[in-house]
C-alpha cells in the first residue's frame, strides 16, 4: 500500500512539474504580448523570438501569430519607407507558419487578413516603382505580393488576372520610353524587346487580350513610323528601297495584332487609327480607304 501511494505521489509530482514547465514557456508568449500592448516592440521581439526558438512553444500557432503581429508593427513603425523591409518579410513568414500550425483555425481569419494586408503593401510599393529606371524592383515587389495573394486567393483565375494587369501596366511604361527614345537606338532596342516579351507573355495567358494585341501592333507600327520620320531630303536615294521594304516588313508584323485588337473591339478608335496607318505604309489603298471610312464613322459617334 505504501508502494502504491509512493508511485501516485511521484506521478502527481511529475504532472505538476510538467504543468509548471509548460506554464513557464507560455509566459514568454504572454510577456511578448504584454510588451506589444505597451508598444515596446524591441522587448516584444526579444520575448517572442525566445518563444518560437523554445522546443516547448516553437510549434504553437499562437506564438507565430503574435510574432507576425509584432514584426508587422515594427514594419509600420520603423520600416514603412524601406521597400525591402526585413520586418515585413518576417511578418509574412510568421503568419504563414502560424497558418500551417493552426489546426483548429483559432487564428485563421487574423492570419489571412494580415497576409492580405502585407500583400497589398507589396503591391502598392510595386506600383510606385513602375518606371523605366526601377521597373526590376517593381517586378520583384509584385512577385512578393503574389506570394501573399496566392495564400489569400489561390484560384488560377484571380492570379492570372492580377498578373495580366501588372504586365500591361509594365508594357505601358516600356511604350512611354520608346516614344521618348527615338534617336537612341540601343535604348530603343532594349525597351522594344522588353515590351514585346511582356505583351507576348500576356497573350500566352489570354490570346484575346485586346490591350496586349494592340500593344504588340503599335510596337511594330510605331517603329515603322519612327523610321519614316527620321528620313530627310538628304537621305541617300540608293537606300530608299531598303528603308521602304523594312517599314513594310514592320507593317506586316503589326497587322495581325492590330487586326485582332480591332476585331475584338470594333469601336476602339486607336485600333482603327493603327490599321489606317499600317495599310498606308503597306500601300494597300483598298484597305486604307476602308478603314479610313470606318474611322471617320466611329469618330462621328464619339
Amino acid at each position: 500500500m505504501k508502494t502504491l501511494n509512493f508511485i501516485r505521489t511521484i506521478i502527481l509530482g511529475l504532472l505538476l512539474f510538467t504543468a509548471v514547465v509548460s506554464d513557464a514557456q507560455q509566459q514568454k508568449i504572454e510577456a511578448a504580448v504584454d510588451f506589444l500592448q505597451k508598444n515596446d516592440l524591441e522587448n516584444a521581439k526579444v520575448k517572442i523570438n525566445e518563444a518560437v526558438a523554445d522546443p516547448e512553444t516553437k510549434n504553437e500557432a499562437s506564438a507565430w501569430y503574435y510574432r507576425g503581429f509584432i514584426y508587422k508593427s515594427i514594419y509600420k513603425k520603423n520600416e514603412k519607407s524601406d521597400k525591402h523591409s526585413p520586418a515585413r518579410a518576417e511578418a509574412f513568414n510568421s503568419f504563414k507558419k502560424s497558418l500551417s500550425l493552426d489546426t483548429d483555425k483559432q487564428f485563421f481569419t487574423d492570419n489571412i487578413n494580415s497576409i492580405k494586408w502585407i500583400g497589398g503593401s507589396y503591391h502598392n510599393d510595386a506600383n510606385e516603382f513602375l518606371d523605366p529606371v526601377d521597373f526590376k524592383t517593381a517586378i520583384e515587389l509584385f512577385n512578393l505580393s503574389e506570394e501573399c495573394y496566392k495564400i489569400v486567393d489561390p484560384s488560377p483565375a484571380a492570379r492570372q488576372a492580377s498578373e495580366i494587369a501588372f504586365d500591361l501596366a509594365l508594357g505601358s511604361v516600356f511604350q512611354d520610353v520608346l516614344r521618348s527614345a527615338l534617336k537612341d537606338s540601343l535604348r530603343t532596342y532594349k525597351f522594344m524587346n522588353l515590351a514585346k516579351n511582356v505583351y507576348l507573355k500576356v497573350l500566352a495567358m489570354d490570346p484575346k487580350n485586346i490591350s496586349a494585341n494592340y500593344g504588340m501592333g503599335s510596337l511594330y507600327y510605331n517603329q515603322a513610323v519612327n523610321i519614316i520620320q527620321s528620313l530627310d531630303i538628304e537621305t541617300d536615294l540608293t537606300l530608299m528601297d531598303g528603308i521602304e521594304e523594312n517599314t513594310k516588313k514592320l507593317g506586316r508584323e503589326a497587322e495581325p495584332f492590330m487586326q485582332k485588337a480591332y476585331t475584338d473591339d470594333p469601336k476602339r478608335v486607336e485600333a482603327l487609327e493603327g490599321l489606317n496607318g499600317i495599310y498606308y505604309i503597306l500601300k494597300d489603298n483598298e484597305k486604307y480607304t476602308y478603314y479610313k471610312k470606318k474611322l471617320e464613322e466611329i469618330k462621328k459617334t464619339k
